[in-house]
């Protein structure tokens, strides 16, 4: 076979596979970007990532800001313009914008719920990531036609947080049955932002409405802040424990001396962090740069550093418990919501 026929026999080949169409079709939109899997592809979004120089991270997270930095580091061409709020308040802006015609956001770092409601919403755009095969599938949401809505990046569970010069461990509450000892009335805080729904639905789907309206009356003090900043209350003193707390900001006190730590009320409530793109991302080439980023081994381990656990397979795990993932539609998700209100912050 001469040169020119067996050139013509591989393109053949070449084109029966799909790759020549995959190198030949460059993507034009965050669809096609999002979805893209040619071989030139690290090329492609690096190249765009340059011309784009940023993006915009809305998240819930406080170790983002570790992921960003690492981000950063690997590729300094790229500035991340980080916010970060509660769930509620991160959900809310996004649709507002959307409604307003001036999406910001190109990728979210968001708990199951603010996915549950985005996706609702038609507001993300399923991609593709040469890093989901080493998620464990249940962290990981397929969507119908191709490519996956959210990708689990880090996991954390709300349990006992306690001061350990304050109380002992034999003393603490080690069920949820325990909560309702009368001596604990009165005297225990909660966070009162999604952190306190998450932990209250794990319980009514374990234990029922009834309980949880008996556990209700135990005067549980409200404290409208974040698990960390109540994490810290704990450390300094304020108070003896919190069933509230996450065991990932107890891990991380713990390194830097802190007298506290964490007991696992099973089911254990869980944040499962979810990393989400935005179907309107201005910054589309950056955006899944850094979805790559954060669902690598390298930020696997940074997350385990920081004390939470990972999806991913590949990288060992700090604990185990039985968990509670949180909420499937955005009706469950108001429901649980409505009656933690009701029950906690309204009385």
């Amino acid at each position: 076979m001469n040169t020119k026929i067996m050139v013509v026999a591989v393109f053949a080949v070449l084109c029966a596979s799909g790759n020549c169409l995959a190198a030949a079709k460059k993507p034009s939109t965050v669809a096609e970007l999002a979805l893209y899997k040619g071989v030139d592809r690290q090329k492609i979004l690096e190249e765009g990532a340059r011309k784009e120089g940023k993006l915009s991270f809305y998240t819930t997270g406080t170790q983002a800001k570790y992921i960003v930095q690492a981000f950063e580091k690997k590729y300094p061409f790229i500035k991340v313009e980080a916010w970060r709020a509660n769930t509620r308040e991160v959900v809310a802006k996004i649709l507002e914008e959307y409604r307003a015609k001036k999406t910001a956001s190109d990728i979210i770092g968001g708990t199951d719920a603010a996915g549950i409601v985005l996706r609702e919403a038609s507001l993300l755009q399923p991609f593709y990531s040469p890093e989901v095969p080493y998620i464990e599938e249940g962290a990981v949401e397929k969507a119908p036609g191709g490519g996956v809505f959210s990708v689990g990046h880090f996991q954390s569970g709300r349990g006992i947080g306690y001061n350990t010069k304050l109380i002992k461990k034999e003393a603490l509450p080690k069920t949820y049955q325990d909560l309702l000892n009368p001596k604990w009335k009165g005297k225990m805080p909660i966070v009162g932002d999604w952190g306190g729904v998450v932990w209250m639905g794990g319980i009514l789907s374990t234990l029922g409405e009834d309980f949880v309206r008996k556990l209700a009356q135990q005067d549980f003090i409200i404290h409208m802040v974040s698990a960390r900043a109540l994490n810290d209350m704990i450390v300094a003193g304020e108070y003896a424990l919190s069933p509230t707390i996450s065991d990932s900001h107890v891990a991380a006190s713990k390194q830097d001396g802190a007298p506290v730590d964490w007991l696992a009320l099973e089911p254990v409530a869980c944040n499962l962090g979810q990393i989400l793109l935005h179907k309107d991302a201005l910054h589309p080439h950056a955006a899944m740069l850094f979805i790559d980023f954060d669902l690598s081994k390298e930020a696997g381990e940074i997350y385990k550093t920081e004390g939470y656990n990972t999806p991913r397979t590949d990288v060992a795990n700090l604990r185990k418990y039985k968990m509670f993932f949180g909420f499937t539609s955005s009706q469950e998700v108001k429901r649980v919501s409505d009656l933690f209100d009701k029950l906690f912050l309204k009385k």
